[in-house]
């Protein structure tokens, strides 16, 4: 499939001539995400506004043209991998719309880096759980699209949890607002929750609405290190069955250990089967209590004292 002319001249019209791109220098970064996957698209556009989206989509939709909807390119599972088409690129809608520290809310758009949030987020003393390891480079919009956890899911959830509200572009161009800003907004078909985890596939997210927390007062983390890698494996539930409900649980077998200590010269004890890092959040007092409670399970649990 080549797109034909008209068609590039009709995005060029609806976006600008420099945020259509055409020359194979540039398709090339665009072929590719986090995955093995990789592919081609035949033209990549940039658009900056929820309307340009829709015409995109619109002009699309009149040709029978497929679009991948694509942001920081990070996905392991190559759902932003084009096989030929339209790319739409939606990084450079990039803007915090809004951080409302008396709703506990934040209005972005899709090409928001989540650590971007994050530390906007702090000045507020509110957080934004989820935290999945591309934080540093996944987009907002990525996350939404693909219900996107992290290391705090186990005490926080994922990212359908603090997704409240959506705007999203259909095929053929139509504007669909879904959700609100209230946390307890029931009325009707709960249309925002079947967009995070469509992974672009019913349509293209150009706004979110999030529900933010409070951020944790203190931290602290156990490192323990097992003998026996099924004891570090029991040792979650463990913490749990003792009313401890963990900020997360991290478990590294030997060869992960090995890894880590040869690139990093930490000194991990690299002759453990096992590492288990557990970490609290919440008030300083409860932390320490918590932290103090941790230990004597992880030790319960055969860890090395």
């Amino acid at each position: 499939m080549t797109i034909p002319i008209h068609v590039l001249n009709d995005l060029r019209e609806a976006l600008g001539p420099q945020r259509v791109l055409t020359r194979p220098e540039e398709l090339t970064v665009y072929a590719y995400d986090g995955s093995w996957a990789d592919g081609k698209p035949e033209v990549v556009v940039n658009p900056v506004t929820t309307e340009q989206v829709a015409a995109v989509l619109r002009i699309a939709d009149q040709e029978r043209i497929p679009v991948v909807p694509r942001g920081a390119g990070t996905g392991l599972a190559g759902g932003s991998v084009p096989l030929r088409g339209i790319v739409l690129n939606l990084a450079c809608m990039n803007r915090i719309r809004e951080i409302s520290p008396d709703d506990m809310v934040a209005v972005v758009e899709p090409g928001v880096i989540n650590q971007t949030l994050q530390e906007a987020l702090k000045p507020y003393k509110l957080m934004y759980p989820p935290d999945p390891a591309s934080l540093y480079m996944s987009t907002i919009g990525g996350n939404v699209a693909t219900n996107a956890g992290g290391p705090r899911c186990l005490k926080y959830g994922v990212t359908k949890d603090y997704v409240l509200g959506l705007e999203v572009v259909l095929p053929g161009g139509q504007v669909l607002r879904t959700g609100g800003r209230q946390i307890k907004n029931v009325t009707g078909y709960n249309l925002t929750q079947l967009f995070v985890g469509s992974e672009g596939t019913l349509g293209v997210i150009t706004e979110i609405i999030l529900r933010l927390l409070p951020a944790p007062a203190a931290t602290a983390t156990v490192m323990a290190a097992y003998a026996r890698l099924e004891d570090a494996a029991h040792t979650v539930n463990a913490i749990l069955a003792a009313g401890i409900l963990p900020l997360t649980t991290e478990l590294m077998d030997q060869a992960c250990i090995h890894v880590v200590e040869q690139k990093l010269k930490m000194g991990l004890p690299i002759e453990a089967e096992a590492l288990m890092l557990i970490a609290v959040d919440g008030e300083p007092e409860a932390v320490e209590s918590q932290i103090r409670r941790v230990a004597e399970v992880c030790r319960k649990m055969h860890a090395d004292p």
